[in-house]
């Protein structure tokens, strides 16, 4: 201890206690970050298998679409794809929201070629406006199944056998939770937007696979029946968001999720991405973000606050402290973002995505202070949902 003493009075003599304090914050910090992205490893080492077995083989389930407007490009493509599935037993439940006739006869006709597709149509009126936990409660209660499978029109599943791999999810949890790409296009806010639903969905699958889940995707997301009637479905009706995150946060415990990081389970989003569209999902998830426990805030806020803590520490250490001690702090710097890549690489192969990391140095320098300014100017108005 009597030399430890001696070392921290030489330093303190060599650079001042601020100096001494300012280092010790960005050893801190960079050691906190380090920790938080090697939590993130659990992603690329996950197997299902390690989870007990709660049912002996995979149920039958119903997929509930709500589909809100008249898409004909939808009846022709990505429906045929998810109603042309290898699972043996399954059913496909959508929910028309509008009123013109000729689309939803369009829609019935189908189901003479595909016998497991059931329709429902609800009569669209301005007046009366249908919310996307309306659409998906009608679904529910037509299923014939009590495993439900949630998805939505812009989402397209990866292979014919997605279905197969969402139902096998449910022998391991009464709650089956995927991951969904953002389809890859050119451009610098396509590579942003993927690059954020990479960072969002990782940081709750991991939290989930450790018994703290917090947070779902509509785009691929199961639950039983019994679960969605025994907190009397969907919660916060005043809000057009929270059919997904709020809803699994009322459902889930430490034992009944069950997380698929499986190839063929992903799914894909097909809508362009561009910054008016991520703006409005930033926002939609303020409006529930409102509702979160503390726990599954902290989740969400500690790692943001850590790396803007950590920047700001850096970057007034080396316009500060002496040139050995700029360079010191460089290496961290360094060593931070070979930790990084190494850790994206794997998190991100596993989940499919590709050529991101890249432009990790900017998106990891932009996105807490863009998050930052987009929650500081948070509007009131609720959004909808597409």
């Amino acid at each position: 201890m009597e030399i430890l003493g001696k070392i921290i009075n030489t330093i303190i003599d060599g650079y001042g206690v601020a100096g001494v304090i300012l280092l010790a914050l960005v050893v801190a910090l960079f050691t906190i970050q380090i920790v938080q992205l090697c939590r993130m490893l659990i992603i690329a080492k996950f197997k299902q298998t390690s989870r007990p077995q709660i049912r002996q083989i995979p149920p039958p389930v119903s997929v509930i679409v709500p589909l809100f407007g008249e898409d004909e490009e939808y009846l022709k493509g990505d429906l045929r794809m998810l109603l042309s599935q290898s699972s043996p037993s399954y059913e496909v439940v959508v929910v028309y929201v509008g009123k013109e006739d000729s689309f939803y006869a369009t829609l019935k006709h189908m189901r003479k070629f595909f016998h497991h597709l059931k329709t429902t149509q609800i009569d669209y009126t301005p007046q009366y406006p249908i919310t996307m936990k309306l659409a998906l409660n009608i679904g529910i209660k037509s299923a014939s199944y009590d495993h439900i499978i949630m998805t939505t029109p812009e989402t397209c599943p990866s292979t014919r056998h997605w279905v197969d791999y969402m139902s096998r999810g449910f022998m391991y949890g009464d709650i089956v939770l995927g991951y969904c790409n953002w389809v890859q296009h050119k451009g610098l806010m396509n590579l942003f937007y993927r690059k954020y639903r990479l960072n969002e969905v990782r940081t709750y699958l991991a939290e989930a696979i450790r018994g703290r889940q917090y947070g779902a995707s509509r785009n691929t997301m199961g639950f039983t029946k019994q679960l969605y009637f025994s907190v009397r479905g969907f919660d916060h009706l005043n809000l057009t968001a929270g059919e997904d995150d709020l809803f699994v946060q009322s459902i889930a415990t430490k034992d009944n999720v069950s997380v698929l990081l499986a190839a063929g389970a992903h799914c894909t989003e097909l809508q362009p991405a561009n910054f008016k569209m991520w703006l409005t999902e930033i926002y939609r998830q303020g409006q529930t973000r409102k509702f979160y426990t503390q726990t599954a805030r902290n989740a969400e806020d500690c790692e943001l606050i850590c790396r803007v803590s950590f920047f700001v520490a850096a970057i007034g250490a080396i316009a500060t402290l002496p040139w050995e001690l700029k360079l010191f702090v460089l290496l961290l710097l360094v060593v931070r973002y070979i930790v990084m890549g190494v850790v994206n690489k794997k998190s991100a192969a596993r989940v499919g995505e590709m050529n991101i990391a890249a432009w990790e140095p900017l998106f990891d320098f932009a996105e807490p202070w863009i998050r930052f300014i987009i929650r500081s100017t948070q509007p009131k108005q609720i959004y909808k949902w597409r």
